[in-house]
């Protein structure tokens, strides 16, 4: 490769394969997206670039670099939190660099190149692809992290917990709404700026400074009235129980009679009635 960007080729046109396409493209990079599905159409774009990132199923990376011809040389890298580097080894016996851009991001269906902006991707690949693959990342806005040496699956598992546990926390949070006597109609509304400023909070500052609410000032009360109405749906009170045991992980200053008083509450389901 020469000091000119290299070109690119992205081969899975799902959320993150488009909206990674759009983002290099705004990057300055020569692109060609193409399916993964339709070997012709993969090769053709693999042939014409530099550098070839798999944005597909973690299940089909394997598969897609075992059917498209690699050149020495070629950077090929995948896009998987969880898998290692171990699922291009097809690519790398042809004598291509391998590799591994992950992007700590979740992604829309309409391409969003600004989601690269700002956010850490996971970097993978022994000198040069490493490198190579940081000098990308940076182009597009964001932070790096190496992930040699990394259990990938607790890494996985983080994101996966402050990402896709969101949602199962808005679900939750819509199933109390409505047991309150809400409509479900209004709960999105009325939440998601909620769930907005807790993740503005966690951005800006040190967790247990970001916390509000009755665990951050130590109101046993108000903790006690939730489990007792929570009682009626079990499912959701141990999930608020969970939650809140951990959030009594952090440092939040309370004295020890109150620290105990929640820690017998959260281990001890309310009486039914």
């Amino acid at each position: 490769m020469t000091n000119a960007k290299p070109a690119i080729a992205v081969l899975g046109p799902g959320r993150l394969g488009r909206t990674l396409a759009a983002a290099l493209e705004g990057a300055g990079y020569r692109v060609r997206l193409a399916s993964s599905r339709v070997v012709e159409e993969a090769q053709d774009a693999a042939d014409a670039s530099d550098v070839a990132f798999l944005t597909v199923p973690d299940a089909a990376i394997a598969g897609v670099a075992a059917v498209v011809e690699w050149r020495p040389g070629q950077l090929v890298a995948h896009c998987s939190g969880s898998r290692g580097l171990e699922v291009l080894a097809v690519a790398e016996q042809s004598g291509a660099l391998i590799g591994c851009l992950h992007p700590l991001q979740s992604f829309p269906p309409d391409p969003t190149p600004e989601r690269f902006t700002g956010i850490t991707c996971g970097i993978e690949g022994q000198s040069p692809a490493g490198a190579i693959l940081e000098g990308i990342a940076g182009d597009l806005g964001a932070r790096t992290v190496r992930l040699a040496g990394v259990d990938r699956a607790l890494y996985h598992a983080a994101a996966v917990l402050i990402a896709n546990d969101a949602v199962a926390l808005a679900s939750a949070a819509t199933r109390a709404w409505t047991l309150a006597g809400l409509p479900e109609a209004a709960a999105r509304e009325a939440l998601a700026p909620l769930l907005l400023g807790a993740a503005q909070s966690i951005a800006t500052l040190p967790l247990a400074e970001a916390l509000t609410g009755p665990l951050a000032r130590g109101d046993i009360a108000t903790v006690e009235r939730h489990l007792g109405a929570l009682a009626r749906d079990p499912a959701l009170a141990a999930l608020y129980r969970a939650l809140a045991a951990e959030l009594l992980r952090l440092p939040l200053g309370h004295n020890e009679a109150t620290a105990t008083r929640l820690r017998a509450l959260l281990d001890t389901p309310p009486a039914q009635g």
